[in-house]
């Protein structure tokens, strides 16, 4: 019987003991501390789609001059993007190739004829830079772009061919997962002259102007 009461009184003392370990929080090591902050990692190869509109200038013969002044053009596009990115630190350098469709129609009237002009495709193969801040990146961007265009005379034929050029811009990229993420981004392109044969006599034609799109991609 005594030892019954012993093992009782034991077991009463111990109890406050075993409460107060339970409440106890289990120590945060540095590690676990940086594990929690871990900045979001950018680095790998990406998959995506895009988005948005367009809006700039035609020119036909040339240059635009006071005789023969560019007309606007603008319209909707959407596409794909693939790319990849190195991370150091908190610099994130890649490289990133687009392809879309568009639809950025303009027309000019001179000589008693109206020539619409058409921009139906374009793509780019750019070199990306950028600053992380955790999962928000903000980049620039520059490199090639490519676009196919349409020429058409009323009451002739039309012909169609891929210009050339440069484009750059600027974007901002907010992750959302560890794999994907939205994307907000701005280009200028700027393509060169080509000549067109539409059945009319040779024509010249251009196409500068600027994209705004949106886009989400996948990381994998």
């Amino acid at each position: 019987m005594r030892s019954v009461r012993v093992a009782a009184i034991v077991a009463f003392g111990a109890a406050p003991c075993v409460a107060q370990a339970a409440d106890m929080s289990v120590p945060v090591t540095p590690l676990d501390t940086a594990i929690a902050n871990a900045a979001h990692d950018w680095a790998g190869g990406y998959v995506g789609v895009n988005a948005g509109y367009a809006w700039g200038d035609f020119s036909s013969s040339g240059l635009p001059t006071a005789d023969n002044p560019g007309f606007a053009g603008d319209g909707p596009l959407g596409g794909f993007q693939i790319g990849y990115n190195k991370q150091l630190g908190s610099i994130v350098i890649g490289v990133e190739a687009d392809i879309q469709a568009a639809g950025i129609d303009g027309s000019s009237s001179g000589g008693g004829t109206t020539t619409a002009t058409s921009l139906d495709w374009f793509s780019t193969a750019r070199g990306r830079i950028g600053y992380a801040f955790d999962s928000t990146l903000v980049y620039g961007t520059a490199g090639f772009a490519a676009a196919g265009v349409e020429v058409s005379p009323a009451g002739s034929g039309s012909d169609d061919a891929a210009l050339t050029g440069f484009t750059a811009g600027a974007g901002l990229e907010q992750a959302l997962t560890d794999n994907v993420s939205l994307k907000a981004e701005y280009l200028y392109v700027d393509t060169q002259k080509k000549t067109f044969n539409t059945g009319a006599g040779n024509t010249q034609a251009e196409w500068d102007g600027h994209v705004l799109r949106f886009g989400a991609n996948l990381k994998f």
